[in-house]
């Protein structure tokens, strides 16, 4: 069983501090059992990873914020469990390497005269929009706007750098096939081959107010602002140019 606490809250990412102490002030240590006084220093501890004065000051992007939901489920602890009231306020920590998200134990000591000390497991969800397909795309595919969408998902559970934004998917080639509804990471996607190994090419090099535009044939290919070799037609000279748009690129002086 768990105890679930919802919180809504805006998109950041908190560096993770090696430990942070829990007040709790002496009346209030009284009014709760040794196993309330945990549950609370995990809540507290956790949440505070998540606080939106915390995010405020590290995330930038607002438009973000407003569609982040973060759930924490605490286990629950054994009421069986022999633990002393602490007199002192509860130490919380997770390892150095830790990030409050997904699966995490956090440790909860006691320093007082009966110390003692207890691991937590906690999940730790944030759900953020991420962008997600619309229909099976096929590798080589171009991506269009009617082919993606933004679904909240638990970003703790994905691999990869996940994208937020159609923008900067839109326009790129997709490098292996993605089924209706997967999550569209950055490493799934190049940008398009605008010219292609064989292809005829309009070769453009300009000099002041002057133009010249020629035919040739591509040795090599390239998506854009990348250099290839291209076999001018009408001298058969072999020059480096630069891909500038489907079937172009631009030779420089």
């Amino acid at each position: 069983m768990t105890d679930r606490i919802r919180q809504h809250a805006s998109h950041g990412k908190r560096s993770i501090g090696l430990m942070l102490a829990i007040l709790c002030a002496p009346a209030q240590a009284q009014q709760l059992s040794a196993h309330e006084q945990l549950t609370a220093a995990v809540n507290e501890f956790v949440s505070a990873f998540f606080s939106p004065q915390e995010l405020a000051a590290r995330e930038q992007h607002t438009d973000k914020a407003l569609s982040r939901r973060v759930e924490i489920e605490i286990s629950r602890i054994d009421p069986r469990l022999p633990l002393a009231l602490c007199e002192q306020p509860l130490i919380a920590s997770l390892n150095q390497n830790q990030r409050p998200q997904g699966r995490i134990n956090v440790k909860v000591e006691c320093v007082g005269t009966a110390p003692w000390s207890k691991y937590v497991p906690v999940m730790v969800k944030i759900f953020e929009p991420v962008l997600v397909t619309t229909r099976p795309i096929a590798r080589g595919e171009v991506l269009s706007p009617a082919d993606l969408s933004l679904e909240q998902s638990d970003i703790s559970l994905l691999r990869g750098s996940y994208l937020q934004a159609s923008e900067l998917a839109v326009g790129m080639e997709v490098r292996r096939p993605l089924p209706a509804g997967a999550t569209v990471a950055q490493e799934a996607l190049a940008a398009p081959m605008l010219v292609k190994r064989g292809d005829t090419v309009t070769l453009s090099a300009k000099a002041g107010s002057v133009e010249i535009r020629q035919q040739g044939v591509a040795l090599q290919g390239g998506e854009l602002g990348k250099r290839i070799n291209v076999r001018n037609t009408n001298s058969d000279m072999v020059v480096q140019a630069v891909v500038t748009g489907q079937g172009e690129a631009s030779v420089g002086f």
